[in-house]
């Protein structure tokens, strides 16, 4: 036993080693660039963000995409974590593998797919040339098609979440409702969701962390004209070379992010104890 319990104590200081030398120390010298000008103290950077209409729109679309694809992915991934909590148990790893077989795929290559069926020459606008519509139908380059990249990119993350919680559930407590008189939905709603509610929180969490800084998304299916800040701190620090304002537009965001991601957090402890 004394053995086993220094290797793990080995394991967990390669562990803290690990995430100091490639995650704190990145980190921390991003914080230091965004405050350095010209070698002295200022947030000359941060109050040109601030300040500016342009970030400031690219910072609201952000988080208006990011919220919005968070709901939908927990929507559709309450319904989807529901159906297969509900199948079979010899069938339920199926249908969890259908769910996260498009993981196994390049990001790029399932993006590729969007494009394609989003296009002006995909299935979406022969379809309304088959029904005859007016115009055209073009929802590539769209804040439309980013959502629609981020919801089909977080969601298998939401479902395991959420599938997760539901299956924690006790099924005496469920069959002890039915027994006492509550229909189907009355005992979906006072005693399914509620207690799973720390895995929608959870899969919420994660969803609107990789929404909003997410990168490949926007720059593949919304164009120059849906950047969001990560597309706009990636093109601070590469294309312009103002390492001083990408570093800035990074710790913005992660800061909010961080900020929603501790409200989750608080969610999810109280859904723990409801």
């Amino acid at each position: 036993m004394p053995r086993m319990k220094r290797f793990y104590s080995v394991l967990g200081w390669i562990a803290i080693i690990y995430m100091a030398a490639l995650f704190l120390y990145p980190l921390a010298n991003v914080l230091t660039t965004s405050l350095n000008d010209n070698g002295s103290f200022s947030l000359e950077q941060y109050a040109k963000v601030f300040s500016s209409d342009v970030y400031m729109k690219v910072l609201g679309r952000t988080m208006w995409i990011a919220a919005v694809s968070t709901v939908i992915s927990i929507v559709l991934g309450y319904a989807l974590a529901y159906f297969i909590a509900t199948r079979r148990p010899g069938s339920q790893g199926l249908w969890l593998m259908l769910i996260i077989s498009p993981m196994f795929m390049s990001l790029t290559v399932r993006l590729y797919g969007w494009m394609i069926v989003l296009s002006n020459e995909g299935p979406v606008a022969a379809a309304s040339k088959l029904l005859h519509f007016s115009q055209e139908v073009s929802l590539l380059f769209s804040n439309f098609s980013v959502i629609v990249g981020i919801v089909h990119y977080v969601l298998p993350f939401v479902v395991l979440n959420i599938y997760t919680s539901l299956k924690k559930l006790n099924p005496a407590v469920l069959e002890a409702s039915m027994m006492l008189g509550a229909s189907g939905a009355r005992t979906f709603w006072h005693i399914t969701f509620p207690l799973s509610l720390p895995g929608v929180f959870a899969g919420g969490s994660i969803a609107f962390a990789l929404a909003a800084n997410t990168f490949l998304v926007p720059v593949m299916l919304g164009g120059p004209k849906t950047n969001l800040l990560s597309n706009m701190a990636y093109n601070a620090t590469v294309t312009i070379g103002n390492f001083g304002l990408g570093s800035a537009l990074s710790i913005v965001l992660l800061i909010i992010v961080v900020i929603v991601l501790v409200l989750f957090g608080i969610l999810e402890r109280r859904g723990h104890h409801a």
